[in-house]
């Protein structure tokens, strides 16, 4: 079966809550919410909840590596409970990706709290533009590049194991964000499309200068953008890798899990 999405990088996802206050606009974990009438709309969305069941889960050793999360992100109110969560599940063996788009605190307590299991941690910090205002417009309460850089740096001086997801990347310019983060990370950079972005992003009411960010990411995205430019300057770099949205643009094969 062909890896997509989180299949790419883990064989186990986890979570513990419903909902994210970050509220992409573009965001697949709600769009599936609303669908399966889990959430009533897009406000009660950014309004997360722990789900005690996922929360007490008895931790096991899985066969393969656990993403963390992979439907929310890790927020500063459920701090305290993302520690104990991650221990729990690392204390029996296993090997974590933690993926986030970060909150500074968030990552540094968590490089304190978790340094004796560095080993097992893989960060992968979600940076899909360097510009704000364009991380504002798609991830309205998201952290700005800024932080996410510093998180990223400060997981590097700390002695984890480093990575960047540019899933999706927001403009054009990903190349010289990609090129601005290499040295931090230890890891791999994974570069992606915004996947569906005719049935996932709802364009009621934007006015034009919005429905123009949208046109960037468009163009950004087409197979002539990929082929001719963004694959020609990485091609022969060893640490960016392709997500299966690109993949299939340029023919190329699955590769491991990573």
């Amino acid at each position: 079966m062909t890896k997509t999405g989180t299949k790419e990088w883990a064989e186990v996802n986890k979570n513990f809550l419903k909902g994210c206050e970050h509220g992409c606009k573009y965001c697949y974990a709600y769009n599936m919410a609303k669908r399966f009438k889990r959430v009533k709309d897009s406000e009660d969305w950014k309004k997360p909840e722990l789900l005690n069941t996922k929360f007490k889960e008895k931790p096991v050793k899985c066969k393969g590596r656990i993403m963390f999360p992979t439907t929310h992100d890790i927020l500063p109110e459920f701090i305290e409970q993302t520690v104990v969560y991650l221990r729990r599940w690392l204390e029996v063996g296993n090997d974590i990706l933690i993926v986030s788009k970060p909150h500074f605190d968030c990552i540094k307590r968590l490089c304190n709290e978790l340094e004796e299991f560095k080993d097992q941690i893989v960060f992968r910090f979600t940076i899909g533009s360097k510009h704000d205002f364009i991380l504002k417009f798609w991830e309205p309460n998201a952290p700005t590049c800024d932080e996410r850089i510093s998180a990223l740096v400060y997981a590097f001086n700390s002695g984890y194991k480093t990575s960047v997801s540019c899933e999706p990347y927001l403009d054009s310019d990903i190349v010289s964000l990609v090129e601005g983060v290499l040295p931090f990370v230890t890891d791999t950079v994974w570069i992606g499309k915004m996947n569906r972005i005719n049935s996932r992003v709802d364009t009621t009411g934007w006015p034009k200068r919005d429905l123009d960010l949208l046109q960037d990411v468009k163009d950004a995205q087409t197979d002539e953008f990929i082929k001719e430019f963004l694959y020609e300057e990485f091609k022969n770099e060893p640490k960016v890798r392709w997500k299966d949205s690109v993949k299939s643009v340029l023919g190329l094969p699955e590769e491991e899990i990573g």
